[in-house]
């Protein structure tokens, strides 16, 4: 089975050697390497090219294509079945393709995304933490996503993930107009079409991204602010069932409340700082759906039993989902 390694980049020259070698070392050996660059206007693309094997593709596009316009470009290009997304400052462990593809000798034929857990290493290239895996592996059966949407994005980045190509495309591939967070709801897309499956194992490292200052921060804040509100109103606009009613009085006014909860953390924060950026876009979105009040209640709650923006869900997402959760007749032994 052929999986193509994908890499999307632009302006990696410092760590993009790196990540391409930690693709050409996987212990899997029917690969693919594809790196499209994104007119980087570093040395990206001439150290990519420097790198000499047979497996290995590089590509410039003509155009910068956007950051998950260049994701659909790397979808186009690759010949596999399989997809493994590996973004430009991260890298895979050399077991990584082969325990994925073990894996998916136990999932459902139809299977279309795959997750791992991630190694996460600071600027100082030290690791700081990993993330939550479930105790075994997690396959997860085809949903609407009022049955999954409330524990969010736990699939995590592209680097995170293995993509089953054709299902991928059939669902339209990374919604442009949803960045800067495209890859959580092309996870939802595939996850309400197909089954899909979590790895009890840490098999990617990924890195921080460096400090961009306060003002960028709270600008891409901002942006991430608007996208919630755009993504919620695209799924609810997409569900006959719902559509009829008011976005309020749906499952989708909870969703709204619920991913709000971040976002009054930090709109409060800079507003006591002078910084009226992140609140103005909060108070504008949910006035417009008439959800201050709730949401603001639902945030203040939570607040009071001492709930914060990392820890406000109240129980592990292999709890919440275990009604979703398609069991096995045998154990994987990783």
């Amino acid at each position: 089975m052929l999986v193509s390694i994908c890499i999307p980049v632009f302006n990696m020259e410092g760590c993009i050697e790196r990540c391409i070698k930690s693709a050409l070392a996987q212990t899997y050996q029917d690969i693919e390497i594809i790196v499209t660059d994104n007119q980087s206007i570093d040395r990206t693309y001439d150290i990519a090219r420097l790198i000499k094997d047979s497996r290995l593709c590089v590509v410039r596009n003509e155009k910068n294509l956007g950051a998950y316009g260049n994701h659909n470009r790397c979808l186009e290009i690759a010949r596999g079945e399989w997809v493994k997304f590996l973004h430009g400052d991260d890298e895979l462990l050399p077991n990584c393709i082969f325990q994925m593809a073990e894996s998916l000798k136990k999932c459902p034929e139809n299977l279309a995304l795959m997750g791992c857990g991630a190694i996460v290493y600071d600027q100082d290239n030290l690791e700081s933490q990993r993330t939550f895996v479930p105790s075994e592996i997690f396959v997860m059966k085809a949903a609407q996503i009022r049955e999954f949407a409330m524990e969010g994005n736990f699939f995590g980045t592209p680097t995170m993930t293995l993509v089953h190509r054709n299902s991928i495309l059939r669902v339209g591939g990374f919604d442009l107009a949803m960045e800067p967070a495209s890859d959580g709801d092309c996870w939802i897309s595939l996850r309400r079409n197909y089954p899909s499956a979590y790895l009890p194992i840490h098999l990617v490292i990924i890195r921080d991204d460096p400090s961009q200052g306060r003002a960028k921060n709270i600008k891409e804040n901002e942006r991430f602010c608007e996208h919630i509100f755009r993504q919620v109103k695209k799924w609810y606009s997409l569900d006959k069932e719902l559509v009829v009613k008011p976005l309020r009085e749906t499952f989708y006014g909870e969703w709204l409340c619920y991913e709000a909860f971040r976002f009054w953390d930090l709109a409060l924060y800079n507003l006591a700082r002078g910084h009226i950026g992140i609140f103005h876009v909060l108070w504008r979105e949910l006035g417009n759906q008439r959800l201050r009040a709730r949401s603001f209640l639902f945030y203040a709650k939570s607040r009071l039993t001492l709930r914060s923006s990392v820890n406000f869900r109240r129980q592990p997402w292999p709890v919440a989902l275990s009604h979703l959760k398609i069991y096995n007749d045998t154990k994987f032994v990783y």
